[in-house]
């Protein structure tokens, strides 16, 4: 009886270890701009080590691309009125630090996972 209970908690530790690591989902982080604070809502799906997805902005829903995934770590670009933004981000079990490079320089931003049960973008 002991081990079938040390076996399952074993299981769920791993499991759940698993479920936090994935990046698969929606995830939201805001970023100053000159107007204010403005949010974003990424959706992110993995497949194997590639990374596809979306960005949801107040100027509409703009694609990933050259998505690449290395165990806690992952990169993509994103392009926007002819100007590529290039993301370095790392998963830190439910939020993710993100630093992008583009035409205004780096900027970094912590995303945290939405829940899935509810919309919580503004």
């Amino acid at each position: 009886m002991l081990r079938l209970f040390s076996f399952c908690l074993a299981l769920f530790l791993v499991m759940s270890f698993a479920r936090a690591q994935s990046i698969d989902g929606k995830w939201k982080g805001e970023i100053q701009g000159p107007n204010g604070t403005f949010y974003l809502t990424y959706n992110f799906h993995l497949v194997g080590d590639s990374l596809t997805g979306s960005v949801e902005s107040p100027m509409g829903e703009i694609p990933i691309s050259n998505g690449k995934v290395d165990g806690k770590t992952f990169s993509f670009d994103t392009s926007f009125n002819e100007m590529t933004i290039s993301h370095q981000c790392t998963v830190m079990g439910d939020s993710i630090s993100m630093k992008s490079q583009g035409m205004r320089g780096e900027r970094e931003m912590i995303l945290k996972r939405l829940s899935e049960s509810k919309d919580e973008t503004k």
